[in-house]
């Protein structure tokens, strides 16, 4: 099958495939560079202090939300599973942005029927608010997730 689309007029659809998957592989290598979750005193300082600037939230260090990237059905045994509350298949990503819009680290494994509490408790960011390795930061989020210490609703 020969894809007609734009500027991939006449390129094989095992082609196009291929190629979506190396540019996909080429970023994901480059996630360490550019997502990166503040992971010392100053660079927690400073995003307290952006959250701060434009909110007046004093100990936040993020805002946390998950949100539902559509695919098709996997299919087998499993597929439903990745049928979300809106009855269509997704993976349910976790993200947590800075103060500026900035990922700060991602969470990209969970099937569509995942609540968004269930990925942020299974999450290395929770173990590391909830053993203390964070100390005096929050996150905020919506009302999908259940108040803690550490995790507000905005």
């Amino acid at each position: 099958m020969l894809i007609v689309c734009g500027d991939l007029i006449g390129i094989h659809k095992s082609t196009a495939s291929r190629i979506v998957k190396l540019v996909s592989h080429n970023i994901a290598i480059l996630r360490p560079q550019f997502v990166n979750f503040p992971n010392n005193e100053n660079d927690l300082k400073q995003v307290k202090q952006d959250f701060y600037n434009i909110a007046k939230f004093p100990t936040v260090i993020g805002a946390l939300d998950c949100t539902h990237v559509k695919v098709k059905s996997p299919g087998g045994d499993n597929a439903e599973v990745y049928r979300n509350r809106k009855n269509f298949f997704s993976i349910n990503v976790q993200t947590i942005c800075d103060a500026n819009l900035k990922i700060q680290d991602i969470v990209a494994r969970w099937p569509g029927s995942s609540h968004d509490s269930t990925i942020f408790n299974n999450s290395e960011i929770r173990r590391k608010l909830e053993i203390g390795e964070m100390r005096d930061c929050v996150l905020v989020a919506d009302s999908g997730y259940a108040q803690r210490n550490n995790l507000r609703q905005k």
